[in-house]
C-alpha cells in the first residue's frame, strides 16, 4: 500500500524521492506523516485569514503550510503557498492585491488533489 501511495503521488508531480530523502528512506515515518497532511487545520486557518483580511494569520498559516508541504515533497503545492508567503511577508496591513485570490484558488486545487490521493490509502 505504501509503494502505491508513494507511485500515485508520484504521478501528479509529488517529490516522493527527495521527501523520502528526508525521511531517511523510510516510507512508513513518510506516509505516516502524508497521512497527517490533511487534517492539519493550517491552511484552513489560511483561507479564513484571507476572507477575514488578517495579513498576519494569513502570512502564519502560510509559512506554516508552506514549510510543511515542502517537507514532504509537495513542491507544486508548496511554491504556491510560498507566493501567498511573500505576498505578506513584511506589510503592516493586508495588502490590496487581486493575486491573492487567484494564488490560493490555484493552491486549494492542488491541495485539493493531494488530499484526495492521500485520503485514498487512509
Amino acid at each position: 500500500m505504501n509503494s502505491e501511495i508513494i507511485s500515485e503521488l508520484a504521478a501528479i508531480g509529488v517529490d516522493t524521492e527527495t521527501a523520502l530523502n528526508r525521511f531517511m528512506g523510510n516510507i512508513n515515518l513518510y506516509t505516516k506523516f502524508l497521512h497527517k497532511f490533511p487534517a492539519d487545520d493550517n491552511f484552513a486557518k489560511l483561507k479564513a485569514s484571507i476572507d477575514n483580511k488578517d495579513k498576519d494569520g494569513a502570512f502564519m498559516a502560510a509559512h506554516t503550510v508552506k514549510g510543511v508541504a515542502a517537507n514532504l515533497g509537495l513542491d507544486s503545492f508548496s511554491k504556491e503557498i510560498e507566493k501567498l508567503v511573500e505576498i505578506f511577508r513584511g506589510v503592516q496591513s493586508y495588502p490590496e492585491n487581486e493575486d491573492i485570490d487567484v494564488i490560493y484558488a490555484m493552491a486549494e486545487e492542488k491541495y485539493n488533489e493531494i488530499c484526495s490521493v492521500i485520503r485514498k490509502y487512509a
